[in-house]
């Protein structure tokens, strides 16, 4: 995984971002959480598999079915409600702020997460995440 970070503009790319098979389409307005664990420290997010429009209409996100980067200590849970990325998988999750987000799919999945972190939600400090940071 790779996080590009610039002020409250977030990125992760779960497929490498130089692919050729870019995204195809996205799926604005999506629920979502910053988690951080018990220090503040941002510690992940938690993209919700079901999106309701205005119509009522019901839309599943589609599955991860590939990941170019690796993951060192973080994990990615891919459940049927919710995708959860932890950027240290042993790190217990203390808090959920609710986070909307934008999704990014292409033919070979989930291509990658755009937030636009709200100003009320802390950006927290960035020891977990320093590792997938681009330099």
């Amino acid at each position: 995984m790779l996080v590009t970070i610039e002020d409250e503009l977030i990125y992760i790319y779960l497929q490498h971002k130089a692919t050729s098979a870019s995204p195809l389409g996205a799926y604005p307005d999506v629920s979502g959480y910053m988690l951080y664990d018990k220090n503040g420290n941002w510690l992940g997010y938690r993209v919700m598999r079901t999106i309701y429009n205005n119509k009522n209409y019901v839309i599943s996100i589609p599955k991860v079915k590939k990941v170019e980067y690796p993951l060192f200590a973080a994990s990615i849970e891919d459940a049927d409600e919710f995708i959860e990325i932890k950027f240290d998988a042993d790190r217990e999750t203390a808090e959920m702020l609710q986070q909307e987000c934008l999704l990014d799919i292409n033919e070979k999945g989930l291509f990658g997460i755009e937030l636009v972190r709200h100003p009320d939600i802390p950006a927290g400090e960035t020891e977990y995440v320093k590792y997938f940071v681009e330099e």
